[in-house]
C-alpha cells in the first residue's frame, strides 16, 4: 500500500460542479465529426465532466467541403478530418479558455488550480484523432491490441499505460471520503471514479486515461504528460512545490511488478523498483491566476478569455495535443473551517502545516451508507463531509432528538473537489522554414469558435479571432491559419452553407465599420500606399479575402443560394482549413480586420485589431546603447576639451608638460 499523504490541492482534490472549456487551440470535449451540438461518445479519449454541448468537432480540409448530396458530413470525402493546425516551433500560441466556477488569486468560493500539458508522438508513435466515434481500446470494458490498433479509433495514451494502471494498486493513502472503492480496478478507481474508471456497473472506459494520474496532480508515477504551466490561488504557498515536482525535472519510479505501486512493496515481493528520467525540460511556468467569477463562462480582465501564451519549445516536434485540467474544492477542508476543525493541542508539521492537508485518516471507516443521514461533524466523525449531510446545522432544535430544523447540504463526496478537463485536438508541429532564423518572432494567429449562434453554441462560443487585441513589433512575423468544420448541426444559425465553418480576413478603417476598405487604402498584408503596384502583396490581399475558391470551384456570381458551393460571395468555395503563411509586420499603426461572411451585426462581431509598433531594443541592446551613448558622450566632452587647450595652450586643460613657459 502507498500511503503517500498529500495536499487536498497537491494531489487529493486537485479535481464541486463546474466545467472547462477550451477555446483555442480548438477543444474538442471528446467531439470529432457528430453534426450534433452533443457530444455523441463521452468516452472517447477522456473523461471531461464538461457539459456535453461544449466542445468543437475536429478541422476539415475538403475542397469544397465534406458533404454528400444532401448536404450532410461525408467522412469519406478527401480532406475529412484532416484540417490540422500547423505551428512552428518557438512561435508563440495563444492558448484561451473559460471556466464555469471561477478560479484565481482573491476567490472567495473556492481554492483552484489550473494544469496545462501537452503530449507528443513521442510518447505514442501512433497518436491520433481517429475518423470514427468509437472508444480509444475498443467498446468494450476491457481494451484489447487489436481494437486499439484500428485508425479510426483515436489514440492518446498507450495500451500499455492504461493496463499499467488498471494492474497497479492505488494508492491508499488518499482520501476517499464516504466512497466504496472498487479495488479491483487498481488505480483506475479514484474517489471520483469509485467504479474504475467505469469498468464496473454498466459504464464504460474513457478511452486509455488513467483516472488516478488524470484526478491527482502532481502524480508519483511516470505520465506521457509534460507540464506547460500551473495557474493557482495561492502562488506563494503552491508553486515551488509544484515545479519541483513536475515531471519535467524530476523523475518518476514504477515497480517491474507492477500491481506495486511504492518502492517498499516492490522490494518486498521480489521486485525491482525503475526510476525512470525526468523529461529534462525546464519546470512550468507557475504563477497566481486571474481572479475570475463563478457561475459564469465568459471573460476576465478587459474583455479578454483566461489565456497563456505558450512558446512552443524548438524540442517540441511532430504530432502533438494540448490537455487542460481545472481542479477545484470548496473551503470546507481548509483547517480551521467549521467542517474540518483544527484539533486543540495537535501539531502540525511538514505537509501536515498545510491547511488544506488531508488524507485516508480522514476516511469514513463505514463507507456509502451516510447519505441524507444526520450527520456529526468532527470528532464525532473523521470525515469532513458526507453525501448530502443532514443536521440541525444551526442548532435550533430544542433538544438533542428534535429533528423540526433539519437541513440538507448538497454535497456529493465524489465532486468535493472535483477535476474537469479538456484535450484538443492533435496539431503539428513543425521545424522553422530554411529562411527564417532562430531569433525571429512568430506569432500564431488563429480563429476560435463553431456556427451557430449564441445559444446553439453555448458554452462553446462563436467565431473570433484569437488574440482579439495583438500588438506586435515590426518586422515581426505572424502565421495566419485557422481551421473549422462542416460537420456543424446543419440547423444551426449562420451564414453561408449550412453546417459548415469558413473564416476570410479583409481590412476595415475601424473596429465600429463594417465595409472593407479597398486595396489601395490596404496596409495589414503590405503597405499600398507607399507600393501600390506590389504584385505579392495584391495577391495576398486576394487569397485572405478570397481564400483561393478559383482553384477549388468555377465561382457563379451571379448566385445567392447560401447552400451553392459556387457561391463564393458566401465563401462556399473554400476549404475550412486556411493557411495564409508568414507575413512580415511592415507597417506601424493599428490594423483593424474582418470576416465577411461571419462578422453579422447584432448576430455577433468578428473583428480584431493588430497594431504594430516601432522595433523595441532587447534588454541587451538597450544596455549596449546605454553604455555606447556613455562613451559617446565622454569621447565629446574630451575632442571638446582638447580642441579649447590646442586653442587656449596657457589654460589649465593643457598638459603641463606641454605648457608654454
Amino acid at each position: 500500500m502507498m500511503a503517500l499523504a498529500l495536499l487536498i490541492l497537491a494531489g487529493a482534490a486537485l479535481q464541486t460542479n463546474a466545467d472547462m472549456y477550451l477555446n483555442s487551440p480548438r477543444g474538442s470535449n471528446n467531439k470529432l465529426r457528430e453534426q450534433s451540438n452533443n457530444v455523441q461518445n463521452a468516452n472517447r479519449l477522456f473523461d471531461s465532466q464538461n457539459n456535453a454541448a461544449s466542445g468543437y468537432q475536429i478541422g476539415d480540409d475538403c475542397k469544397p467541403a465534406c458533404k454528400d448530396e444532401n448536404n450532410n458530413y461525408d467522412v469519406t470525402k478527401e480532406g475529412a478530418t484532416r484540417g490540422t493546425m500547423k505551428y512552428y516551433q518557438e512561435s508563440e500560441l495563444y492558448i484561451d479558455w473559460y471556466m464555469q466556477h471561477g478560479c484565481g488569486v482573491g476567490q472567495p468560493n473556492l481554492r483552484c488550480q489550473i494544469v496545462l500539458q501537452y503530449m507528443c508522438e513521442s510518447e505514442n508513435v501512433n497518436l491520433r484523432d481517429g475518423t470514427g466515434q468509437g472508444s480509444a481500446g475498443g467498446d468494450g470494458e476491457d481494451p484489447t491490441e487489436e481494437e486499439t490498433a484500428e485508425p479510426e479509433r483515436g489514440y492518446h495514451e498507450t495500451l500499455d499505460y492504461y493496463q499499467a494502471c488498471y494492474v497497479r494498486e492505488r494508492n491508499k493513502g488518499l482520501y476517499t471520503s464516504d466512497r466504496q472503492m472498487d479495488d479491483d480496478g487498481g488505480a483506475t478507481s479514484t474517489r471520483q471514479n469509485p467504479n474504475g474508471n467505469g469498468r464496473r456497473r454498466g459504464n464504460q472506459r474513457h478511452g486509455l486515461e488513467c483516472p488516478e494520474e488524470r484526478d491527482y496532480y502532481p502524480y508519483w508515477h511516470p505520465t506521457p504528460w509534460h507540464d506547460i504551466a500551473i495557474f493557482t490561488d495561492e502562488p506563494q504557498k503552491r508553486c515551488e512545490y509544484y515545479r519541483n515536482e513536475s515531471q519535467n525535472v524530476k523523475g518518476k519510479g514504477h515497480c517491474s511488478n507492477p500491481q506495486y505501486n511504492n518502492p517498499a512493496a516492490c522490494t518486498a515481493n521480489e521486485g525491482s523498483w525503475e526510476e525512470e528520467a525526468s523529461w529534462n525540460e525546464p519546470p512550468p511556468e507557475c504563477v497566481g491566476g486571474i481572479n475570475s467569477r463563478d457561475n459564469h463562462n465568459g471573460n476576465v480582465r478587459n474583455g479578454h478569455p483566461q489565456y497563456h501564451l505558450w512558446k512552443i519549445p524548438s524540442y517540441v516536434k511532430g504530432r502533438c495535443l494540448i490537455r487542460i485540467r481545472y481542479n477545484i474544492t470548496t473551503g470546507d477542508y481548509e483547517l480551521g473551517a467549521t467542517a474540518n476543525p483544527q484539533q486543540e493541542g495537535a501539531e502540525l508539521v511538514g505537509r501536515k502545516a498545510d491547511a488544506f492537508f488531508i488524507d485516508s485518516k480522514q476516511n469514513d471507516p463505514n463507507p456509502n451508507n451516510r447519505r441524507r443521514s444526520i450527520f456529526k461533524l468532527k470528532p464525532a466523525t473523521p470525515l469532513v463531509l458526507g453525501q448530502d449531510p443532514v443536521a440541525d446545522w444551526l442548532n435550533l432544535g430544542e433538544h438533542v432528538e428534535d429533528k423540526s430544523r433539519l437541513l440538507q447540504l448538497q454535497v456529493n463526496t465524489n465532486q468535493y473537489g472535483r477535476t474537469f478537463e479538456d484535450r484538443t485536438h492533435t496539431f503539428l508541429v513543425l521545424e522553422r522554414p530554411a529562411g527564417v532564423p532562430a531569433g525571429k518572432r512568430i506569432v500564431n494567429y488563429n480563429v476560435r469558435g463553431r456556427r451557430g449562434n449564441i445559444v446553439q453554441v453555448y458554452p462553446s462560443v462563436e467565431y473570433d479571432f484569437v488574440p482579439q487585441d495583438l500588438v506586435v513589433e515590426k518586422g515581426t512575423l505572424i502565421h495566419f491559419q485557422w481551421t473549422g468544420s462542416d460537420a456543424n448541426n446543419n440547423n444551426n444559425a449562420g451564414n453561408g452553407r449550412a453546417g459548415t465553418d469558413r473564416s476570410n480576413l479583409v481590412q476595415v478603417a475601424s473596429r465600429g465599420e463594417t465595409v472593407p476598405l479597398p486595396i489601395e487604402k490596404h496596409s495589414l498584408l503590405f503597405d499600398a500606399t507607399a507600393n501600390p503596384n506590389d504584385e505579392a502583396g495584391r495577391r495576398l490581399v486576394d487569397r485572405f479575402a478570397y481564400l483561393g475558391q478559383d482553384e477549388i470551384v468555377t465561382c457563379n456570381p451571379d448566385s445567392n443560394d447560401d447552400n451553392a458551393e459556387d457561391n463564393c460571395k458566401q465563401l462556399n468555395g473554400a476549404s475550412a482549413y486556411f493557411d495564409g503563411g508568414l507575413v512580415e509586420m511592415s507597417q506601424v499603426g493599428a490594423h483593424h480586420v474582418a470576416s465577411t461572411r461571419n462578422n453579422d451585426f447584432s448576430n455577433r462581431a468578428h473583428k480584431a485589431t493588430i497594431t504594430v509598433t516601432r522595433a523595441q531594443l532587447t534588454d541587451y541592446a538597450m544596455v549596449g546603447v546605454v553604455l555606447g551613448s556613455i562613451l559617446a558622450a565622454a569621447m565629446l566632452v574630451y575632442l571638446a576639451a582638447a580642441y579649447y587647450a590646442a586653442v587656449r595652450p596657457g589654460s589649465w586643460l593643457f598638459s603641463h608638460r606641454y605648457r608654454p613657459r
